[in-house]
C-alpha cells in the first residue's frame, strides 16, 4: 500500500454501554446501542431529512459518535445512489458539512471523528473502487470538515473546557460547487427570556434561523474548505 494511501480501520462498537462506573457518576455517560440508534431514525420524518444532503443533524452529547456515524452512513447511502463519480465527492461533503456534534470528553471526541473518517472512507473507496489517498482533497476536506464540525465541549454551560464559547461552521452553499463557512456560537441557537432562561426558539426547523453570523471566510470550491480562505 502507497505510504500516501489512507489505511481504513474498522471502527468496533463498544462491548458495554458504559466504560465505568465512575463515568457514567460524573459525566452521566451511557452508550446509546446500534439498534436503538437505527430504530430512532427510522422515523419518516428523519428519512426524509436523511435524503437531504444539507438537511442539519445536531448531536449535543456526541459520545464515540453513535448518531453521528448512523446519520453520516444513511446519508451516504442516498449520494451513492443519486450521484455520479464525478459529483460524488462534492455532494458526500455537503452531507459530511450538515452534521454537528459536541462532546465534553477527548477520548470520546478522538473516537467519534475517527469513526466519521471511517465511514466517509469506506463509502468513497466503494464508489471509486481505488484506496483514498491522504493528499488528495477530499481526504483533506472530509478531515477539516470533521474537525470542525464535531468539537469538544459542555453543552450544558455553552462552552468549551478553556472557557470559550463552543463554536461551529454553518457551510453556506453559494452553488453546487462552492461554499462559504460562517461561525457561530452554540449558545445562539437558543433564545433567552425575560428569566434567563435558555430555551429553543419556538418554531425553529434548522439550526441556523437564530443567530448572528461570522462571515469572515472567503467562498471556495467544496473540495478546497481546508485552505481556510479568508475574505479580502
Amino acid at each position: 500500500m502507497d505510504e500516501g494511501t489512507y489505511q481504513l480501520q474498522e471502527i468496533v462498537e463498544p462491548a458495554a454501554l458504559i466504560k465505568s462506573k465512575a463515568r457514567v457518576q460524573t459525566h452521566g455517560e451511557v452508550f446509546t446501542p446500534k439498534w436503538m440508534v437505527q430504530k430512532m431514525l427510522a422515523e419518516p420524518a428523519i428519512q426524509e431529512k436523511l435524503q437531504d444532503i444539507h438537511a442539519t443533524f445536531l448531536e449535543p452529547s456526541a459520545g464515540e459518535g453513535a448518531f453521528l456515524v448512523e446519520i453520516l452512513h444513511q446519508k451516504l447511502n442516498h449520494v451513492d445512489q443519486t450521484s455520479s463519480k464525478t459529483r460524488w465527492p462534492e455532494n458526500a461533503l455537503w452531507a459530511l458539512m450538515s452534521i454537528y456534534g459536541i462532546e465534553l470528553l477527548h477520548d470520546n471526541l478522538n473516537q467519534a471523528r475517527a469513526a466519521m473518517m471511517s465511514v466517509a472512507t469506506s463509502h468513497y473507496q466503494a464508489i471509486m473502487q481505488k484506496p483514498l489517498n491522504i493528499r488528495s482533497d477530499f481526504y483533506k476536506a472530509a478531515q477539516y470538515v470533521i474537525g470542525v464540525n464535531i468539537v469538544q465541549g459542555n453543552t450544558l454551560e455553552y462552552t468549551t473546557e478553556e472557557g470559550q464559547p463552543i463554536t461551529l461552521s454553518h457551510w453556506w452553499p453559494v452553488d453546487t460547487h462552492t461554499v462559504q463557512r460562517e461561525l457561530f456560537t452554540y449558545q445562539s441557537l437558543f433564545k433567552t427570556d425575560g428569566n434567563d432562561e435558555i430555551g429553543i426558539p419556538e418554531g425553529q426547523m434548522s439550526l441556523f434561523e437564530a443567530h448572528d453570523y461570522n462571515p469572515h471566510y472567503a467562498p471556495c470550491k467544496v473540495t478546497k474548505v481546508y485552505r481556510e480562505e479568508m475574505q479580502k
